[in-house]
């Protein structure tokens, strides 16, 4: 899902850290950062042999245009290696990640939108965990390193969760917490009641709005007919027309 993953290093799964995560709270006592600006190339343009003039600026040495938070955003080392553009600073893929920042979360009877910021670290590939309150860790699934945006159902309505965003490369996976950070891995959230009762109320509301008229029109034919035959009116009698008896 997400599209094609690295593989991981021989002989282990995508996420061999989630065994001793299945029983236990998704929290971590890992500090956190937050995303860096320092700015680096992949490349060295420049020698010794070929010296700036001073006040000169390579166009190339320039940020390349990339977002931590834009969904499907390209991997900024190939935008280096297009234009020699530079790029954040990050740790290598022998550095477990820093722990995404989750934005956005909007939740529905049944699931949940999740946004989220990449870290200042190699990714390899991103994972929803999600814990119902007093519930066991459920591992969510996988998606690969441009992804900031994800979608997690199969949750149960008028339910309290934790949810959060894990990142991970070959030294292992980034921390979560106890979802009180503003701009941490992990959020608390609750979905929406059911619906279906509202639907119930709403279609007894119709019906008993239809019988009211029903029964208004009913009692207004009935006194129609009612005053048509009501003394006074000629009675014809033999073939011939009475008058009021």
């Amino acid at each position: 899902m997400g599209g094609s993953l690295p593989l991981p290093p021989k002989g282990q799964s995508h996420w061999p850290w989630l065994h001793a995560q299945e029983s236990s709270p998704l929290a971590s006592s890992t500090p956190q950062h937050d995303l860096g600006t320092d700015y680096y190339s992949y490349e060295d343009f420049s020698t010794p042999d070929t010296p700036e003039m001073p006040g000169f600026q390579n166009p190339s040495h320039q940020p390349c245009v990339y977002h931590h938070c834009r969904h499907l955003q390209t991997a900024c080392a190939e935008l280096s290696k297009d234009t020699g553009c530079l790029c954040p600073g990050v740790t290598g893929p022998d550095v477990p990640p820093e722990p995404p920042q989750l934005g956005a979360v909007h939740v529905t009877e049944s699931g949940a939108s999740l946004h989220w910021c990449a870290p200042s670290s190699t990714v390899w590939e991103y994972r929803l965990m999600y814990q119902a309150d007093g519930g066991h860790t459920i591992a969510g699934p996988i998606f690969n390193s441009t992804f900031r945006m994800a979608v997690l159902g199969g949750l149960h309505p008028s339910t309290s969760y934790l949810v959060c965003v894990m990142a991970a490369n070959q030294a292992g996976a980034s921390p979560t917490d106890d979802g009180s950070r503003a701009h941490g891995p992990c959020r608390t959230i609750r979905t929406l009641a059911p619906q279906l009762p509202y639907a119930y109320v709403a279609a007894g509301l119709a019906a008993m709005f239809g019988l009211v008229v029903v029964s208004a029109l009913t009692w207004h034919f009935a006194l129609r007919s009612r005053r048509r035959g009501s003394p006074g009116q000629m009675v014809r009698v033999g073939g011939c027309s009475a008058g009021p008896r």
